[in-house]
């Protein structure tokens, strides 16, 4: 702000002095002031000379007489003899005759002249009114100055108010994005737990059909198709549950990671609500509100205050930081819908498969079974009529035997009882004879068919006892194939409670 020395020209009175202003010319050199006071000095030694022995009494100092312009001037008063010394040194020393009541010339005309142009001097009121128009002309520039300072500020603090609100929706878009993220991250991951629990009934269905299947007899306790299906099965489980535990530590894992990220865009919002409420305080405050003070120390910047080029990086990093979590964690969800729904599908189809070859199996054993069954109603016909047989044949030994004792009775008869020359080799006896040896022939070939008959018969029942074991064994197997593994593998979960629906 300019200061002014002198009212501008407009400013002025019309009728100005030309001798009195702001700054006015002296009459006097300094070199004639000293000699004036060299001339009163020697006029005092004189005077002194002239004045031995006179009394000093009532003798006051006095000022010098004032220069031209001056603003005071010494009391000047009559010497001791009465008389008035009128020059510059009695002005400057005061010695000047006293006043009687005889006499009231006190002053000059000359310093009465002076004393009214020193009380006329202007010069005093044209300061003031130039200190009033320096004055009056400061205080409008400055309120000026302040007023525009004060209207910046306000578009500044709006400007950022702005800026604030505009983050601050952004900020709070991001904090109900990553917050509903969280929330259909934590349904997720109840699901997939629910998964792992519903994951244990297909693998203890599974060893228990392994467990029950291992109960079978040893004709039927083999490693057949539907044990390799079953076995194929626990291990479809096993690594469907390898995959949904490590999917669930990095969905626990990414759990922590969302978290983190949502505290920080929390905190982030609380400071952007703060921050914008005390900039639309800011910017309700004016010069007439009941709440301002003076505050020391405000001009200082606080101790964690960072530049503006940091303040817009932190947001949009801060965003950007919980933007990148959320779809990260959207990534995760949607792989893991598709591992649950493809390990639940996997193990339905694998289930399916093995109920077939159950199935399957159960008919072939079923079919055999059968067999069997009519095997041995067969066998135990055969055993029925070789026991017929062979009680046939034994008759009809018995009745070689009586034929046997006809014959040899008869031979031993004409042996014993035919005397010297009638013991002859006739026909008879030669008929006698070669019916005893057909007998024998013939009852040798008996026992023979007897025996082959009993051997086959024994044969039977060793069948029949082979066939009974393993119709046994069938319907064991039957018992377990069709009753209880289809009774276990009926509470088999289905595809979307595998999925954790």
């Amino acid at each position: 702000m300019e200061t002014l020395t002198t009212f501008p020209e407009k400013n002025k009175c019309p009728k100005v002095c030309t001798d009195i202003g702001a700054f006015k010319k002296a009459e006097k050199s300094p070199e004639q002031v000293k000699e004036e006071i060299k001339e009163a000095e020697d006029a005092k030694a004189k005077a002194a000379e002239d004045q031995k022995g006179g009394v000093d009494e009532g003798k006051e100092t006095e000022q010098l007489e004032p220069k031209p312009g001056a603003e005071h001037y010494f009391e000047i008063k009559p010497g001791p003899d009465g008389k008035v010394d009128w020059t510059p040194l009695a002005g400057m020393t005061g010695t000047r005759p006293k006043v009687n009541k005889y006499s009231i010339s006190r002053y000059s005309l000359n310093e009465w002249r002076h004393h009214n142009e020193s009380v006329l001097d202007p010069s005093v009121i044209t300061e003031s009114n130039i200190i009033d128009y320096n004055a009056k002309t400061a205080m409008m520039q400055a309120f000026g100055t302040v007023d525009k300072q004060q209207n910046d500020n306000n578009e500044r603090l709006k400007q950022k108010a702005k800026d604030l609100y505009r983050w601050k929706v952004e900020v709070e878009r991001a904090c109900k994005a990553i917050t509903e993220e969280v929330e259909l991250l934590e349904i997720e991951r109840q699901r997939l737990k629910g998964a792992s629990r519903v994951l244990m009934l297909p693998e203890s269905i599974s060893r228990e059909c392994l467990d029950l299947r291992s109960n079978r007899y040893e004709p039927d306790l083999v490693s057949d198709l539907a044990e390799q299906e079953l076995i194929k099965e626990m291990n479809l489980v096993s690594e469907v549950r390898a995959t949904l535990k490590s999917t669930l530590e990095k969905i626990e894992e990414q759990m922590l990671i969302n978290k983190a990220a949502k505290h920080r865009i929390e905190y982030d919002w609380c400071d952007k609500s703060m921050a914008y409420d005390t900039e639309t305080l800011n910017i309700g405050l004016n010069t007439k509100t009941n709440t301002i003070l003076f505050k020391p120390g405000s001009t200082r910047f606080g101790e964690f205050s960072a530049p503006l080029e940091y303040w817009e990086y932190f947001c949009r990093e801060n965003v950007q930081n919980c933007e990148a979590a959320r779809q990260k964690s959207a990534d995760l969800r949607g792989s893991l819908n598709a591992i649950l729904v493809n390990g639940g599908r996997k193990l339905r189809t694998q289930a399916d498969k093995t109920d077939i070859i159950l199935a399957e199996t159960v008919a072939i054993t079923q079919e055999l079974c059968t067999k069997l069954e009519e095997t041995l109603r067969n066998t135990l016909q055969k055993i029925a009529d070789m026991e017929s047989l062979i009680g046939e044949l034994q008759n009809s030994i018995r009745k070689m035997d009586a034929a046997m004792k006809l014959a040899q009775t008869r031979l031993d008869n004409r042996n014993t009882f035919r005397c010297h020359g009638e013991s002859v080799r006739d026909q008879p006896h030669l008929g006698l004879i070669e019916e005893v040896k057909k007998i024998h022939e013939t009852v040798t070939s008996l026992l023979g068919q007897l025996k082959k008959a009993e051997k086959v018969r024994k044969e039977l029942c060793e069948k029949r006892i082979a066939l009974e074991k393993d119709i046994a064994s069938k319907r064991k197997t039957l018992n377990i194939d069709r009753d209880r593994c289809g009774m276990v593998r009926s509470h088999y979960p289905s595809a979307l409670e595998l999925a954790g629906y």
